[in-house]
């Protein structure tokens, strides 16, 4: 099967594509300036700059699916949120709709819903949106904190738990579902066969967790056997950091970070197991 991965050479893409080669995909990738350790077809652009349908028709030739795994945790000068998870994927959209593209899998978030608060999830949800109203099959997958080796914010979470006294934020009691990225990687490639289309999946762990046990677990899976100490910060003071620094432009300590942190960012595991549970 020939596909388009979008965000090739973030967390997610990398991990998909090492898969999909093993699996005997041809893959296209469009890369901005992280390259690539794999022999694929690179396409090197800002996907910034990606905001008409003429944009994407010369890459989607002979394109089977596509993949779009972009997204920004933090807004900057050149990426924002509505062109990078608006404006940009509704025009890859619509180029697919033009082409001879079968099926789009669209990587978005758990919390890109009716009840979004921030512009994460506000654009998250335009994008995806209007690929649920498009001809296209599509799927829309909606991951909560996805782990795993290489990945950036579990890097920083590990070195958290590690400290001697670790912060919590607003005493650390908002819940999470974390996922490990080959249970999303496996979900990606059962998509691509998968007969009954124009599904919407919440990807997230069996279970719900607390912040602060989860830094309890990931202190134990680095054979760390002390007794954790804990500092808490309480969310109004957060919220008036973040405000303070924002020109220092702190991804994690944003104030719509923050908003998403004090949200149970927690969905339903039984329709997850039941995808991978059925027949192709």
């Amino acid at each position: 099967m020939n596909l388009l991965i979008t965000g090739a050479s973030g967390f997610i893409g990398r991990n998909l594509i090492e898969s999909l080669l093993a699996s005997g995909h041809n893959i296209s990738a469009c890369i901005h300036k992280t390259e690539l350790p794999f022999n694929v077809k690179v396409f090197k652009f800002d996907y910034a700059q990606m905001l008409k349908v003429t944009d994407w028709l010369p890459y989607l030739t002979g394109i089977d699916v596509v993949i779009n795994c972009v997204g920004i945790i933090a807004e900057n000068k050149k990426h924002s949120f509505d062109v990078m998870q608006a404006i940009a994927p509704i025009a890859l959209f619509k180029a697919c709709e033009k082409t001879q593209v079968k099926r789009v899998i669209q990587i978005s978030a758990l919390g890109a819903d009716d009840s979004a608060l921030v512009a994460y999830h506000k654009t998250k949800k335009q994008a995806d949106y209007y690929l649920r109203n498009s001809c296209l099959e599509w799927f829309v997958l909606r991951p909560s904190l996805v782990y795993g080796g290489g990945g950036k914010s579990y890097k920083f979470f590990q070195k958290l738990s590690r400290l001697p006294l670790i912060p919590l934020i607003g005493g650390g009691e908002q819940h999470i579902q974390p996922v490990h990225v080959d249970v999303l990687i496996q979900i990606i490639e059962k998509s691509l066969l998968m007969k009954k289309v124009n599904q919407t999946i919440d990807v997230v762990g069996p279970q719900a967790i607390s912040y602060k046990d989860w830094m309890i677990k990931l202190r134990q899976e680095q054979s760390i056997h002390s007794k954790p100490r804990f500092v808490r910060f309480p969310m109004g003071l957060m919220q008036f950091m973040a405000k303070l620094l924002k020109p220092l432009n702190l991804q994690l300590l944003s104030k719509d970070n923050l908003t998403m942190l004090q949200q149970n960012n927690v969905g339903d595991y039984l329709p997850l197991k039941n995808f991978l549970e059925n027949e192709v």
